[in-house]
């Protein structure tokens, strides 16, 4: 085990170096993609749901894949045990719909991270894609109090000096959140994406669904049943669509 971390802490060194944080803003569209990705896990097994809604708040449907886990748990270093996942998911998703995100939201961190590469830096850099992680958690210290209201932000900065992700409170009075640029998104539209989602809880809606997704995927497999073509939540049903037809007989239907 120490020799692989020593091994990871040098890939996560040498990929830190290979995330891009643009100077500018994303100026978001109204048609554009966003996929959500959350996992939930059951020893080697891994329950992907990804939540695809567009900017203007049009649901796509949910997606869900089944996948093998390979890497064990080590703190600091998720990204290489959830990160090839999350990377198979994405492929599948694109090949299967021929569609490409415009950004990809991820329960967990970006630059937020002791070396700057959490998971959703580790994809974004992988696939080349804009990517934002928002996780409920810190790994990394920050100074100052963030304030109670709705949509209050606080930066967390480097060593440097640097802005690598803020807190974000998305209702008034709750928990907030920690959201980061994972690559090739500024700072500050990762908080504009989060916020744009929004949401009645502290989680934004489509990182929710997507949690919510992935549990009921990992409770309907292990109790045997077959996934429905419709998951309803808070009383709106929303499309489940398999990636492969390894599910039971079943294939994605589009």
């Amino acid at each position: 085990m120490e020799h692989l971390i020593e091994t990871w802490t040098i890939l996560q060194t040498e990929m830190a170096k290979q995330v891009l944080i643009p100077q500018k803003r994303t100026d978001f569209q109204p048609n554009d993609l966003i996929l959500t990705l959350d996992i939930q896990y059951e020893g080697d097994k891994a329950y992907i749901a990804g939540d695809v809604q567009r900017q203007n708040g049009t649901s796509e449907g949910i997606f869900l894949k089944q996948d093998v886990v390979t890497e064990a748990y080590v703190p600091q270093f998720f990204a290489f045990r959830e990160g090839p996942l999350l990377k198979r998911f994405v492929e599948s998703w694109m090949m299967h719909t021929g569609l490409k995100p415009d950004v990809v939201l991820i329960d967990g961190h970006g630059t937020a991270h002791p070396r700057q590469l959490g998971v959703a830096c580790w994809l974004g850099v992988m696939m080349d894609l804009p990517t934002v992680g928002c996780a409920k958690d810190t790994l990394v210290r920050y100074e100052g109090t963030l304030a109670e209201a709705k949509e209050s932000i606080l930066p967390i900065l480097n060593a440097k000096g640097d802005t690598i992700g803020h807190l974000l409170r998305t209702q008034q009075g709750v928990k907030p959140n920690f959201v980061s640029s994972g690559h090739r998104i500024h700072q500050m539209s990762a908080i504009d994406l989060v916020k744009n989602i929004g949401g009645k809880y502290r989680i934004p809606e489509t990182l929710r669904r997507a949690d919510m997704a992935a549990r009921f995927f990992q409770k309907m497999e292990k109790s045997g049943l077959l996934i429905p073509h419709k998951l309803n939540i808070d009383g709106n049903d929303f499309k489940l669509l398999m990636l492969h037809s390894a599910f039971r007989g079943q294939n994605i239907v589009l």
